[in-house]
């Protein structure tokens, strides 16, 4: 269903938005708070100052604000792509994989309870947070892709390896890294630990 109606197939108007949203920032502020499971509807409507009844007319479970939230990152995620499509002649390449690093890094920075929940769904096989995570991280994964086959083309990868796979392989050190940045960062700087995974991405994809 589009987010301009509501379960009762109405459009949502501005003050219907208004609490939409409402209902959307206090599923974010208890996924800071709490694991998921944790969460009832009468939780995130006494966050958001609604009923329960007011929730259920924008989203019948909690998993539903959270996929809202999902898409709101994917957003946000939009464009990290580019960073594989420029120039990654000589020391080029370090620079575009660490602002590619840097970016991602921001996104996790405002989203990462919200992504936890995704990557720990997803990997439990919920279909709505597979789909979501796909689609999130698709137009990064194709030119992380494309970037590895042509090192591959010239030679600078096993024959063996497979881009695709690799792609996902390279998308994964990074959310990795970001998911546990705090956590890094109580033995390194967070320059160490840019840089650091920077250079693995620049491996990773070019082989040089």
């Amino acid at each position: 269903m589009s987010d301009n109606v509501n379960k009762l197939g109405h459009r949502i108007g501005a003050r219907g938005g208004r609490t939409r949203r409402s209902i959307l920032d206090a599923a974010r502020g208890l996924l800071n708070e709490r694991h998921v499971g944790e969460i009832r509807v009468a939780d995130v409507a006494a966050a958001a100052g609604v009923s329960p009844s007011n929730f259920y007319t924008y989203f019948k479970t909690v998993e539903e604000p959270v996929l809202a939230l999902c898409e709101e990152a994917g957003a946000d995620c939009r464009g990290l792509e580019k960073h594989f499509q420029t120039d990654w002649a000589g020391e080029r390449a370090f620079a575009s994989s660490r602002a590619f690093v840097t970016d991602l890094l921001a996104v996790w920075d405002k989203h990462g309870p919200v992504l936890r929940v995704e990557h720990m769904l997803a990997d439990k096989g919920e279909p709505a947070f597979a789909e979501s995570r796909i689609n999130r991280l698709r137009r990064l994964h194709l030119a992380i892709e494309r970037r590895i086959a042509q090192a591959h083309h010239s030679g600078l990868m096993p024959r063996t390896l497979s881009p695709r796979l690799a792609s996902y392989q390279v998308a994964s050190l990074v959310e990795s890294t970001a998911a546990g940045f705090e956590l890094l960062r109580r033995a390194d700087t967070a320059e160490a630990i840019i840089d650091t995974t920077a250079h693995l991405v620049v491996k990773l994809t070019t082989g040089r």
